[in-house]
């Protein structure tokens, strides 16, 4: 398995944001015997992965994927017409490695049968169109999830900044009545009352001005993480419908 990993590795190339996705026939080692299966990349964390694939295979085939191991899932038996017309195991092969997590799909005929290119090309190109839509869901939801939690902060910094400004315009206009207020005032006490008063709200408008620059910067680094983003899932679109 690791001299197949970095053999996988050393063909695959990385550029700009994303990690450069592929997804290319291999035999993996397993327990039993080696099988051949469509290895790809994926993100980080493999708990999202593997949350996410159960959620595709349920949503789009109405199956249920069970652990069979750490590093294996599997549907038992499954008929997939369009991908086979025999029954069989779909399996899920989890491969860590020290720069990425891939995993291997692979549909298992028997003990030692199961889908490759060379006996079953046109079987093989329909369990690639099911990795490759596997993929497209995974990125979408990976990347959605993201992009609306920081769509979340990115409302809550716009109300906070926007209740502030407001509490400016407001905290002005006061200053003004106060000094329409002292205007018509003939008492000393009275209007060195509304002296302190005035004080306290130009105070409270400098502390209030003093901070929105940096409320405007976290603005403008969250707009532009999520900018980051949906720039990432463009180009993970683009390579998905190019494997």
């Amino acid at each position: 398995m690791k001299n197949l990993i970095i053999s996988l590795l050393l063909c695959v190339p990385f550029t700009g944001i994303a990690q450069k996705l592929f997804l290319i026939e291999r035999e993996i080692s397993t327990s039993d015997v080696p099988v051949t299966a469509l290895v790809m990349n994926v993100t980080d964390n493999f708990d999202e992965v593997i949350d996410n694939y159960k959620k595709f295979v349920k949503e789009e085939y109405d199956l249920k994927v069970k652990k069979e191991d750490n590093n294996m899932y599997e549907v038992e038996e499954v008929s997939l017409p369009h991908i086979s017309v025999k029954r069989g195991d779909l399996r899920t092969y989890l491969i860590p490695t020290d720069s990425m997590n891939l995993i291997g799909i692979a549909f298992i005929l028997g003990y030692d049968m199961f889908l490759n290119s060379t006996e079953y090309p046109d079987e093989m190109m329909q369990l690639k169109n099911l990795s490759v839509a596997f993929l497209e869901y995974h990125y979408h939801a990976y990347y959605y999830d993201k992009i609306e939690s920081l769509n979340k902060e990115l409302k809550g910094l716009i109300k906070d900044l926007n209740q502030n400004e407001n509490k400016i315009s407001s905290l002005k206009k006061k200053v003004i009545s106060l000094d329409k207020k002292a205007s018509k005032e003939d008492d000393e006490t009275k209007k060195r009352d509304i002296a302190s008063d005035k004080l306290e709200t130009e105070n409270e408008i400098d502390i209030i001005v003093s901070q929105l620059p940096e409320m405007r910067d976290n603005l403008s680094i969250k707009e532009d993480e999520v900018s980051i983003l949906k720039e990432e899932l463009n180009i993970y679109h683009q390579q998905i419908s190019l494997l």
